[in-house]
């Protein structure tokens, strides 16, 4: 999953003293200690768990999200139920399971970051296969997990080529009772990790340079986790 948040401190800095000056700043020697303390409030920001509420009629705002539903339904996923996330406002998630093939899908609609699918498969090691239509933002992921950032396309065109690269390997079972649990569980296993794994300068400047290149205007950071 992909939370957005706003650094309030970094905005202010920049207030004072201009978003490219500040950018230049952050991205020399001298402001890479100042980009891991971004990273840092960042990261202490986010929620160590969460709970998904079901919405029993969900009102998609972006057309292709139905569309993305259809198709993994037509690829043989059944309905988990679509979600709110309580700690992530705007957040809304649709769930679907294909137990015979060990993948759990989740199509994801949010105001700021917009529409994008994710599939995994969690083996019984531990570890879990992902691949999503989210642009990488170059942070570091835990050895556990393996992620693929693959290009938009048709639902049933993503699920074939998830199924075809995914390592092989003793699959965790997935059903549509079990999928919204197991993803609650996951994003408690991943903060657990990311909060003992200082973020470090590199990760954090890749999104320094792209709030840079964007119009002047009042930005959010945007920052990672599955």
């Amino acid at each position: 999953m992909w939370k957005i948040f706003a650094l309030a401190a970094l905005l202010v800095i920049w207030k004072f003293f201009g978003k490219r000056l500040l950018a230049m700043f952050l991205l020399s020697g001298a402001g890479r200690e100042t980009l891991k303390d971004i990273g840092k409030k960042a990261v202490d920001a986010q929620p160590d768990r969460i709970t998904l509420s079901r919405i029993v009629s969900p009102a998609w705002k972006d057309a292709s999200v139905g569309q993305m539903i259809s198709s993994l339904r037509t690829a043989g996923f059944k309905d988990a139920g679509v979600y709110s996330v309580d700690k992530m406002p705007g957040v809304v998630v649709a769930i679907l399971a294909k137990p015979e093939d060990c993948v759990a899908a989740h199509v994801y609609e949010h105001a700021k970051a917009g529409v994008w699918i994710e599939l995994v498969t969690r083996y019984q090691d531990g570890t879990s296969t992902t691949l999503t239509t989210l642009p990488s933002t170059g942070q570091n992921q835990p050895a556990w997990l393996t992620t693929t950032c693959a290009a938009k396309a048709p639902a049933g065109e993503l699920v074939r080529q998830f199924l075809r690269d995914r390592r092989p390997g003793a699959m965790k079972l997935v059903s549509v009772e079990q999928a919204p649990r197991d993803f609650e569980e996951t994003y408690v296993k991943y903060m657990s990790w990311r909060k003992a794994t200082p973020m470090t300068a590199d990760e954090v400047s890749p999104t320094v340079r792209n709030w840079v290149q964007k119009p002047d205007k009042r930005q959010t950071i945007r920052m990672a986790k599955p």
